[in-house]
């Protein structure tokens, strides 16, 4: 390196004036950058907090959407599990509508089996009824009017 100066050179109000604008025009620029760089992070902090809002936002319906899915499935639980009582059920009373079916047809072969013992002894009691007549008869009539074919004849 070397120390060599050099000269210092004398400037002119022209060009001082034509370096003051000059200057001028970059601090106005330089502001007018900052300005713009201001915005455009205002609007990137802007941009920032509604993106962090949407996801809270969508956080939040996932939530709603799991909880109403969970409450879907119990629904859903709960049914199958009415279903199956409901099939118990109907298979059930299925079976017992043919044992009562079966009850009653036994009811109605024991009633008709009534039916006819009746008849047998309501024939049996007519006899009986004929006889104890007819052996009444042959006790109170008079032992004259007796003939052959009666009770002694036997």
């Amino acid at each position: 390196m070397s120390t060599t100066t050099q000269p210092v050179k004398h400037h002119t109000a022209a060009d001082l004036a034509k370096f003051e604008k000059q200057m001028k025009r970059e601090e106005t620029m330089d502001a007018k950058n900052l300005k713009t760089a201001q915005k455009e992070l205002a609007h990137a902090e802007k941009a920032v907090r509604k993106s962090e809002k949407a996801v809270d936002k969508s956080i939040h319906r996932h939530e709603k959407a799991a909880k109403y899915e969970h409450k879907c499935e119990d629904r859903v639980k709960e049914a199958e599990h009415k279903l199956e009582d409901a099939i118990k059920n109907e298979r059930g009373t299925a079976k017992d509508i043919v044992v009562r079916q079966n009850k009653a047809k036994d009811a109605h072969a024991a009633l008709a089996e009534r039916k006819v013992d009746l008849q047998r002894v309501e024939q049996q009691q007519e006899i009986n009824a004929a006889r104890r007549d007819e052996r009444l008869a042959t006790f109170s009539a008079p032992p004259s009017t007796t003939t052959a074919t009666g009770p002694s004849a036997a």
